[in-house]
């Protein structure tokens, strides 16, 4: 999710020889708080546990906390009875938006792929195969027809042992397959399959039974004979190995794992599935069976991304170096191109090789790319922002030690530091295919921290740049990955992350503000979205995960719409509700996930509330997902038109695509460029 290619840093600098120097008891990792209950009835919820659990999971039933409230507090006697009658508190929507959730179930939020209780053969454990068909509560619209692809960590360990970070984990792919019908009687026959991602490390460690590989985020190999820990199952608390077991059993060990758990795109008769630390792996968009590694049509080489500068004979460069990293944040742009980059480490000059390429949406070949050096970049960005023109690359503020890293001892990402009070540099690229080249430039901008862009554009009226991302406000916060270690992301730790406009000058290459985007006060969102023509362009609305309107660090509830052009731009205090924002609240026991924007097929490309949201939800009573289908052109306040009902929970996840067809098709339809076809052949 955050900086994983960090680990080619260490890499780089060690081969120039630079660089500073409550356990839950479940056998088979199932919880019994699962077991011991009845399955619940997706249509009323109300079904009564048989039993309660025992006291050592019930220890969990707590309010989770926040970072207003940095320690679990005890239940309110609404949401105790809740957890012992496995339901949820009447809650009304002007009641929730304050963030509070139950600890224990945003701990499940995160448990490994596997059948539930009342379904004990519905996933293969070894392959995360399951097919069937789904039910739906509501009605699916008739013009909503494709196939919603979701990706993230799902298989959180093995051999008993759960990963020590949550996205070390193998990715689980899958997809709920949304036929068209031949009228409104007619039912659709909604279907789910899914399957983890087969990477050769996956069956590399699946046959050893044991972790071999690095993982980005601290989980790694280490002296089995040194190692007395227990082994308590994939839903257990995970206990890292001595100090001792780590530096005998992986000191040295660069064997970097491509856990592909990041993102999934369909795009070009190819469905790929992205982890930004190596090569893309390309999986059947109907079976989804993994097919293996893809070079993008030769373009990428898989060897570690860490070159030694030009002048340097080729027969004198290892094989093991030389290669590419690609990231997992592509942007399908409104023209029908998918706009990528790939990577390389430059050591010799401390600096960084990126290469943006435009894909043509036909065959997945290349419409143009160009190649370029940051000066100073020790870490490939997250995330990009794209312009007509531009684009934009954010280098955030950290520093990071490869000793611990060499040693075995942390991950890479774990041994970043960050600096909140530091100004960070954006640089601006021509786009390969854009009409007016330009010399690269960068801008000072100050302190934040950014995570994911959710569109940008070129101010008709001034030239300027502008552009929205998530991130946080300066901090004194070194740590910044720490927070997401352990069992589950853990909020008091996690700065409030809100959604900040940044305004650039490109003509006196200064910025021009910096600030929380207008509506957007006190707003805990991310993983933000605008309808898929607006990319590029000025937009009205951004649609995002909404954790809260207080302004505190929580788990995501609800889905938020934000007026980023016209909103109310007062300053909120600390704890003070945006009682403007138009947004819908699932309750306490829910948990959202990334939405995606689907324009209605024939619809007006110029109006962004011709579109679906579609989201995946977590209901914590009966510890199953749904998605969640809403119609823009009504208030997102009257909640979703439909629920598509899957028959187990699935993990929390992190990014996902929807295309028109299940064969590889485009992400996006109906784009700008794809209107103006169908206005040319009617």
């Amino acid at each position: 999710m955050i900086m994983q290619q960090t680990l080619v840093y260490f890499f780089a600098t060690a081969l120039i020889g630079v660089g500073d120097a409550f356990v839950l008891p479940s056998p088979n990792g199932r919880c019994r708080l699962c077991s011991a209950k009845k399955a619940v009835s997706v249509e009323d919820d109300t079904t009564v546990s048989s039993d309660l659990p025992p006291q050592t999971e019930m220890k969990y039933w707590k309010i989770a906390p926040s970072k207003f409230h940095p320690e679990p507090r005890p239940l309110t006697p609404a949401l105790q009875k809740a957890m012992e009658e496995g339901t949820h508190p009447a809650e009304s929507q002007s009641e929730l938006g304050q963030g509070l959730s139950i600890l224990s179930d945003w701990r499940e939020n995160w448990y490994t792929y596997e059948s539930p209780p009342d379904h004990p053969d519905l996933i293969d454990p070894d392959t995360g195969y399951a097919e069937y068909t789904c039910q739906v509560e509501g009605t699916v619209p008739s013009d909503l027809v494709g196939t919603v692809y979701r990706n993230g960590p799902g298989k959180f360990g093995l051999g008993g042992e759960r990963v020590v970070h949550v996205l070390d984990a193998d990715a689980l792919v899958y997809k709920i397959d949304i036929p068209p019908t031949d009228d409104e009687a007619s039912a659709r026959n909604i279907t789910f399959l899914s399957r983890f991602v087969l990477t050769d490390h996956f069956e590399a460690e699946r046959k050893a039974d044991r972790f071999l590989y690095r993982g980005t985020f601290g989980t790694g190999p280490y002296a089995t004979y040194l190692d007395t820990r227990p082994r308590d199952g994939l839903n257990a608390e995970p206990v890292e190995p001595s100090i001792m077991a780590k530096v005998i059993g992986g000191a040295f060990n660069t064997n970097i794992k491509n856990s592909a758990n990041t993102q999934v795109i369909s795009f070009g008769g190819k469905l790929l599935a992205l982890f930004e630390a190596g090569l893309p792996y390309r999986l059947d968009p109907v079976t989804l069976e993994t097919l293996g590694e893809d070079s993008l049509g030769g373009v990428l080489k898989s060897s570690l991304p860490v070159k030694l500068g030009k002048g340097i004979p080729e027969e004198i460069v290892p094989d093991f170096i030389g290669g590419h990293a690609h990231t997992a944040h592509p942007q399908k742009c409104p023209n029908g191109n998918l706009v990528g980059w790939h990577w390389s480490q430059l050591p010799m000059s401390r600096s960084l090789e990126v290469t943006f390429t435009e894909w043509s949406e036909r065959d997945f070949s290349q419409a143009a790319s160009k190649t370029f050096e940051i000066p100073d970049c020790s870490l490939a960005p997250h995330d990009m922002a794209l312009t007509e023109n531009s684009i934009l690359l954010k280098i955030n503020a950290l520093e990071m030690n490869q000793l611990p890293f060499l040693l075995n001892l942390k991950g890479p990402a774990a041994s970043l530091s960050m600096d909140g009070q530091k100004e960070v540099k954006v640089w601006i690229f021509p786009r390969p295919t854009a009409k007016d080249q330009f010399e690269p430039f960068s801008v000072d901008v100050p302190a934040c921290f950014s995570i994911h862009f959710s569109h940008g554009y070129e101010d008709e009226n001034t030239g300027n740049v502008v552009t929205f991302f998530s991130g946080w406000p300066p901090s004194d916060s070194k740590d910044f990955l720490g927070a997401w270690g352990g069992f589950a992301p853990d909020f008091p730790r996690i700065p409030p992350t809100f959604l900040w406009r940044l305004e650039i000058d490109p003509k006196q290459k200064r910025t021009v503000s910096l600030d929380i985007a207008p509506g957007c006060r006190n707003v805990c969102t991310e993983h933000m979205l605008v309808h898929p023509n607006f990319v590029t362009r000025k937009c009205q609305n951004v649609y995002g995960t909404a954790s809260n309107i207080i302004g505190d660090s929580t788990p995501p509830n609800g889905y938020v719409k934000l007026n980023v052009e016209s909103g109310d731009t007062a300053v909120l205090e600390e704890g003070e509700p945006n009682k403007d924002v138009e947004a819908y609240w699932f309750g306490t026991r829910y948990f959202v996930t990334e939405p995606l924007i689907v324009p209605k097929e024939n619809g007006n490309p110029e109006n962004e509330d011709e579109a679906y949201l579609l989201g995946m939800v977590r209901d914590g009573a009966n510890k199953k997902n749904f998605l969640a289908i809403f119609d823009l052109e009504k208030s997102l306040t009257e909640g979703p038109v439909a629920k598509v009902w899957l028959k187990s929970g699935v993990p929390h996840g992190l990014h996902g695509c929807f295309s028109k067809d299940s064969h590889g098709g485009s992400s996006i339809h109906n784009t700008i460029a794809q209107a103006a076809d169908s206005s040319r052949n009617p």
